[in-house]
């Protein structure tokens, strides 16, 4: 049994790995810039590592 055609099959496909790509690029565009702040965050507060994390993590 066959549920998509194969000519369906290639623009699926095609259309998938756009949005894969977009999605790709988007986290390398924006993960650095977060990184960034992150530690411009932590240095302004002369916060460790561990306690600048810790405190997000117990900031519910």
């Amino acid at each position: 049994m066959q549920l998509l055609a194969s000519t369906a099959l290639a623009p699926y496909l095609s259309f998938v790995g756009v949005v894969l790509l977009v999605g790709l690029v988007t986290v390398l565009a924006v993960a650095p810039v977060a990184v960034r702040e992150a530690r411009r965050d932590r240095r302004a507060r002369h916060e460790s590592i561990p306690t600048y994390y810790g405190r997000l993590h117990f900031a519910h």
